[in-house]
């Protein structure tokens, strides 16, 4: 198994193979096919083009139009075009604000300029240029406008990086000392922002106003009383008086207190002895006679709701021992379900301890809120009172927001708040865009074409295969070239074997060629090796009835006779990257055929 890459998911997604095959055979249009073979720009002139172009909001292609550069050839046009994609994709699932969005489009050209002189480029996270592209999104992921003067270094610092970038076009050194520098800041800012985080949890614990401190307390006895049954008049207690007095000791001593951890175990307890005890669990029934008898000034001290009304506190004490009373007596308490305490947020159901993993909600993240003013980037600090609170900063460490859990719960269901956090982001963008394009080729190819077009696969003007025809014979041909004593071939299927029908290597001297559907430019991925060998085909040699395959550079790479070809396509050795032709249909038909013709009489 080879290096491993994340994905969306937090899965792990195999990063082992280049992209560049699907790249050219994805990104190529049909007008620049065509075009293949005609007089184009030469490298340097392509890369002094790119470093001086401000694409902005056109792509590439376009850009590089409106200056006067058009003549590209295919394979180059082909790059480019997945270079807009990919950013595409990536400014989709990252979302950064529009002036540093703007910024990030000074890195398409360069990008460019990579991908079209180094194939490491198309091996996600191979090229320093990946890394820049994500670390320059952390850098600015929580700057917004309207952060004022202070926050605007941020910008021009980012700014002045990419300029120092393009003065040495392209280059990869360059790159990486951009990069080292942006992932420093981020690490410092960072360390800035996580040093402010204890004090400011503990100023928004003490500025605690009257309503919040109400909703915490509901919240908090609800995560005892809704999970178990209690007799209706202890409900009504501890909804009521219990509950009042919770609110007066969280007011005074913080919930963070010795005073409000006595209250919440008198809480448990008193949800304990009112929970039925079997008449043979002789230590449950000893611990619920000790309860009895400390009961009242346990409930005392407790209850300073009442603490000026003596009467009322001996009402509520007598109140517990009785149900306590009924407990040890085997009587039937009438235990039913408790509804919840109701606070001003109007949720206080009790909250699960993954709700914050779920929600992406941890120390550092940044999110992006919409507000009536207009979108801001905050970053969440921590949570009080058991994560009830969410507390929320800043770009400058400012205290920017507090909503309980079950608020942000709400305005991320409604897309209003969204977590900005996306790792290696640029990658799986490369891989997103081929995928939309892939599939976008595939929808377009299965609707029904009313003008089908003959095409024209590059043996000869004269023999030309027309898909329109059914036949099988019109997708294959057999044409004889006749030379001095030379004998007709036929591919024979090996009668002899278990393994799938295969064909057999044709007498050395045959010089007939089998016409397959492959378009002269088709990219084949080749798995019969080790490292696997991407090639495009170039020619056929009529004499050797072999096709030519060579790199991108031109530099042949190897030769293949038709029946090497179709053995190593059904052992599955090889990936036929070109999506417009449907040439392993081909080979299957050309197997299907040649049946036919043994099975026939002679």
């Amino acid at each position: 198994m080879g290096k491993q890459g994340p994905t969306k998911d937090g899965g792990r997604l195999p990063l082992t193979r280049s992209l560049e095959a699907r790249v050219l055979a994805g990104f190529i249009s049909e007008e620049q096919r065509e075009s293949h073979g005609e007089k184009t720009l030469s490298e340097i002139v392509l890369w002094n083009a790119l470093a001086n172009l401000e694409p902005d909001q056109t792509n590439l292609l376009d850009a590089l139009a409106q200056d006067g550069y058009e003549a590209i050839d295919s394979d180059s046009a082909a790059i480019l075009s997945w270079i807009d994609a990919t950013f595409t994709c990536w400014e989709r699932e990252v979302t950064l604000a529009h002036e540093a969005q703007q910024l990030a489009n000074r890195l398409r050209p360069i990008a460019a300029a990579f991908a079209l002189t180094d194939s490491r480029f198309f091996t996600p996270g191979a090229h320093g240029l990946h890394r820049l592209v994500d670390v320059f999104y952390d850098f600015l992921k929580g700057w917004h406008g309207g952060l004022g003067d202070t926050a605007l270094y941020r910008l021009t610092t980012a700014a002045d990086i990419l300029d120092r970038i393009r003065h040495d076009f392209p280059s990869e050194p360059k790159v990486d000392e951009a990069r080292i520098f942006f992932e420093q800041e981020v690490g410092e800012h960072h360390a800035q922002l996580a040093k402010l985080d204890t004090l400011l949890l503990e100023r928004e614990s003490a500025n605690l106003g009257a309503d919040a401190i109400r909703q915490a307390a509901a919240w908090l006895l609800n995560t005892e009383i809704t999970q178990v049954e209690l007799p209706e008049s202890v409900a009504q207690f501890i909804a009521s008086d219990w509950y009042e007095s919770g609110v007066c000791i969280a007011q005074e001593h913080g919930f963070d207190s010795t005073q409000w951890r006595t209250f919440t175990d008198t809480t448990q307890l008193l949800v304990d002895v009112v929970q039925p005890v079997s008449r043979t669990n002789s230590d449950e029934l000893r611990r619920l006679h000790i309860t009895m008898q400390q009961i009242s000034i346990t409930l005392s001290k407790q209850l300073v709701s009442l603490k000026n009304d003596a009467e009322a506190v001996a009402s509520t004490v007598g109140l517990i021992e009785y149900a306590m009373l009924r407990n040890l007596r085997d009587e039937d308490l009438g235990l039913k379900q408790v509804d919840p305490i109701s606070g001003n947020d109007g949720n206080t159901l009790p909250i699960n301890a993954s709700d914050l993993t779920a929600l992406n909600l941890k120390p550092g993240n940044w999110f992006l809120m919409q507000t009536a003013e207009g979108a801001i980037r905050i970053r969440f600090v921590g949570s009080l009172i058991n994560n009830y609170y969410l507390i929320f900063m800043d770009f400058l460490g400012n205290r920017a927001l507090r909503k309980s859990l079950h608020e942000c719960q709400q305005l991320i269901n409604s897309g209003e708040l969204r977590c900005l956090e996306a790792q290696d982001s640029f990658c799986l963008a490369m891989s997103s865009a081929i995928e939309l394009c892939e599939a976008q080729s595939f929808k377009a190819s299965s609707r029904p074409d009313s003008t089908p077009k003959t095409i024209d696969y590059g043996f000869s003007e004269d023999n030309q295969t027309d898909p329109t025809q059914n036949d099988s014979a019109s997708l294959l041909q057999h044409e004889k070239i006749e030379a001095k004593g030379a004998e007709q071939w036929h591919p024979t299927v090996n009668k002899n074997q278990d393994q799938p029908s295969a064909f057999t290597d044709p007498p050395q001297e045959n010089s007939t060629i089998v016409k397959l559907q492959i378009p002269m430019g088709t990219w084949l991925g080749f798995h019969d090796r080790d490292p696997p060998l991407m090639a495009k085909i170039v020619a056929c040699d009529l004499e050797k009835n072999s096709y030519i395959f060579t790199n991108r550079e031109g530099i042949k790479m190897r030769e293949l006779t038709v029946p090497q070809l179709v053995a190593l396509i059904d052992r599955d050795m090889i990936d036929i990257l070109e999506r417009r032709t449907n040439f392993r249909e081909t080979i299957s038909q050309l197997s299907q055929q040649q049946e036919r013709i043994d099975r026939s009489p002679q």
